[in-house]
């Protein structure tokens, strides 16, 4: 670079120092990558480039041009980073949804257990409840045949008994009869024995009297 170039340059220096100062006390308090950083660097860069070319200093160019080119770098940089962060963001935002959803789910698997459990103890239940009902039932029907068959079979034995009482009661009302008919045929014989022995003596008196005379 010639000293006529480096004399024309020292004003831009010195119009530049508070910049240059600014930059100082921002590199101390910020990041690099921080966008107030990366502003000013491109503006600081901007004016090196354009007050290189339009004084032909070639140095102040270049170092414009490599602060904007580090600059450059530094935004994209962040902006992937951003970018990046935003996609973790995004990540986590979606992991969250997924356990969430995981957590629904297993709670709704859960609860569908449960409820399946407690139907199936319900069906038991239900089920032994019937079959209960239906033993019992059938117990009943069983035990109501039993009882009519007993009660039919009494009945057919009383019919029988009541059947041989009443041949047993006339054949014994004919053996009273028969037995009244000989006693009143025995008395009617005894009296007419009475009357024929009767009969005897008198014809025995009135013929001893005839005898007699």
């Amino acid at each position: 670079m010639s000293k006529i170039s480096t004399l024309v340059a020292f004003p831009y220096e010195l119009a530049r120092l508070p910049l240059k100062a600014l930059d100082g006390v921002l590199s101390r308090q910020l990041p690099e990558s921080s966008a107030p950083r990366t502003t000013l660097g491109r503006a600081i860069g901007s004016a090196d480039k354009l007050a290189g070319t339009l004084m032909r200093n070639s140095e102040l160019a270049s170092r414009g041009n490599d602060r904007l080119e580090r600059t450059a770098h530094l935004a994209k940089s962040e902006q992937l980073e951003a970018e990046a962060a935003a996609r973790r963001q995004e990540a986590r935002e979606t992991a969250e949804v997924a356990r969430l959803e995981a957590a629904r789910q297993r709670k709704a698997a859960a609860d569908l257990a449960a409820t399946a459990l407690v139907e199936a103890k319900e069906a038991e239940a239900r089920g032994k409840q019937e079959a209960a009902a239906s033993a019992k039932k059938a117990a009943a029907a069983k035990k109501a045949a039993a009882n009519k068959k007993a009660a039919t079979r009494t009945k057919t034995v009383q019919k029988r008994k009541t059947t041989v009482d009443a041949a047993a009661e006339a054949k014994k009302k004919s053996a009273r009869n028969e037995a009244k008919v000989l006693l009143n045929e025995a008395s009617e014989s005894k009296k007419a024995a009475s009357r024929a022995r009767a009969d005897a003596e008198i014809l025995s008196e009135l013929t001893g009297s005839e005898k007699q005379k």
